[in-house]
């Protein structure tokens, strides 16, 4: 099964507050056309590439805030 596309009202939107790293308070923006939900539920980001890239601590809370979004509806996935 192939990863599917995620549609949705607008880009996703977090800031950064890994307090050790130096993105403290940095504003991101994923566009959805940047995302695809792999066959078991979770989020292939591989194509995002910010100008600032988070730490991995703040990838963590990306992919909750999106696992998040996904279970109540706010984003899906395309249409096969």
């Amino acid at each position: 099964m192939a990863n599917l596309a995620v549609i949705g009202a607008s880009p996703v939107t977090f800031i950064g507050e890994d307090a050790a790293g130096s993105n403290v308070g940095v504003q991101y923006q994923v566009p959805l056309s940047a995302l695809q939900i792999k066959p078991d539920g979770t989020f292939d980001r591989s194509n995002w590439k910010p100008k600032t890239p988070p730490s991995a601590a703040d990838l963590k809370i990306l992919d909750v805030l999106l696992a998040s979004l996904l279970a109540r509806g706010v984003i899906t996935a395309a249409p096969a």
